[in-house]
């Protein structure tokens, strides 16, 4: 299961939870270091009712479906759903070993409420074409106070040489 570390998802509640519209930006850097190469690979089939993660590829109009894991969210019953980046990041499947640059910045109504939009930059990329990724979402808060994804897009930016250098669905080279 992917967990935040809990400074981070103290920090975006807060920040969700004031009295006026509040942008908050928070940003991650993380370093990973390889000690070995060799790499084992189990495959084992999701339990049911379990989120399968985002479509690969990713859909080439930008547009990513929400409704799957919007049910899988409303079957579960998991601290994540009541933080906004820890939801975002669970829609997208990161985890802090990723070992990229993050940048994630959400704004919402007075006291958490209302639409929210967030956005979520993964940068440094280990992909010889891909320097970053970007994702945007719109979510509204359930009565219960986890969150629902609205909306989600994707784009990217290529390497150097490698294609456009704006974020964009295109793909690189």
């Amino acid at each position: 299961m992917r967990r935040l570390p809990a400074l981070l998802a103290v920090l975006v509640a807060s920040g969700c939870a004031s009295g006026d519209s509040t942008t908050e930006t928070v940003t991650v850097t993380t370093a990973t270091t390889v000690t070995s190469t060799e790499t084992t690979t189990v495959t084992a089939p999701a339990p049911s009712g379990s989120w399968a993660g985002l479509p690969q590829p990713l859909p080439a109009d930008g547009t990513l479906p929400v409704d799957a894991f919007d049910g899988y969210a409303e079957s579960v019953d998991e601290p994540w759903e009541r933080s906004l980046m820890a939801t975002v990041d669970e829609f997208v499947g990161r985890d802090a070993s990723d070992g990229v640059d993050v940048s994630f910045q959400a704004t919402s109504g007075p006291e958490g409420a209302g639409p929210a939009s967030a956005t979520l930059v993964l940068d440094g990329l280990l992909d010889d074409s891909i320097r970053a990724r970007r994702y945007e979402l719109t979510l509204s808060r359930r009565d219960d106070g986890t969150w629902r994804i609205d909306t989600a897009s994707w784009a990217q930016r290529c390497r150097e040489g490698r294609g456009h250098q704006d974020f964009s669905p295109e793909p690189c080279l």
